[in-house]
C-alpha cells in the first residue's frame, strides 16, 4: 500500500491518492488500511515519502562508479527508468508531497526535508569520495537533485524523456568540470 501510495502521489498528487484508489491499485483489503495506517491520510503519505527516500538511498548506495559523472549516471537512472517505465507519468513523490496541499503540515514538511537532505548528502559523499572538494560535491549535490525534479516536470508535460537527457548531460558536464 505504501509503494502503491507513492506511485500515486508521483503521478497524480497528494489530493488526487485517496483511501479508494490505493486500495483499488494495490488490491489490499479495505479493513487494512486502518490497521496499518491508523492517523489516516497523513500517516500513508508520509510513509510514502519516507518509502521513496529510502528507495532512492538504497539505489545510490549500490554505486560502483569510479568517477563523479558515473556516481550522478547512477542517480539519474533511477529517475530515468521511472520516466520511461510510467510512459512519462511519474513524478517524485517527495516533491508532489512538498508542493502540494498538505506541504505546511509538519510531520510531512519535516519528511520532505529529510528524504531531499538525505539525498543530497549521499551524493555529496559520493562525489567527494570520487574526487569533488567537499564545498563543490556539496554544490553539485544540490544541483543535480534540482535539476532531476525539474526535469521530471518537463519530462511529464512533454510526455517523453529527452528533458531529462539534456538535464543528465548538462550534470555530466558540470562534474567533470575542473576548478578554474
Amino acid at each position: 500500500m505504501v509503494a502503491t501510495a507513492a506511485e500515486l502521489v508521483g503521478s497524480s498528487g497528494v489530493a488526487a491518492t485517496s483511501f479508494s484508489a490505493v486500495l483499488a491499485k494495490s488490491r489490499a483489503p479495505r479493513g487494512s488500511i486502518y490497521y496499518y495506517f491508523p492517523e489516516g491520510k497523513r500517516q500513508l503519505i508520509r510513509d510514502s515519502v519516507e518509502w521513496t527516500q529510502a528507495l532512492v538511498l538504497d539505489h545510490q548506495r549500490a554505486c560502483a562508479a569510479r568517477s563523479p559523472a558515473g556516481v550522478l549516471d547512477h542517480f539519474v537512472r533511477f529517475f530515468r527508468q521511472s520516466v520511461v517505465s510510467s510512459e512519462c507519468t511519474a513524478g517524485c513523490p517527495i516533491a508532489a508531497v512538498a508542493v502540494g496541499s498538505y506541504a505546511r503540515e509538519l510531520p510531512l514538511q519535516s519528511a520532505v526535508r529529510a528524504g531531499f537532505r538525505a539525498w543530497v548528502a549521499l551524493l555529496s559523499d559520493q562525489l567527494e569520495a570520487r574526487g569533488l572538494p567537499r564545498s563543490r560535491a556539496r554544490s553539485v549535490a544540490l544541483t543535480t537533485l534540482a535539476a532531476v525534479e525539474g526535469a521530471l516536470i518537463l519530462c511529464r508535460a512533454e510526455g517523453h524523456v529527452a528533458p531529462l537527457d539534456a538535464v543528465h548531460r548538462q550534470l555530466r558536464r558540470l562534474a567533470n568540470r575542473r576548478p578554474s
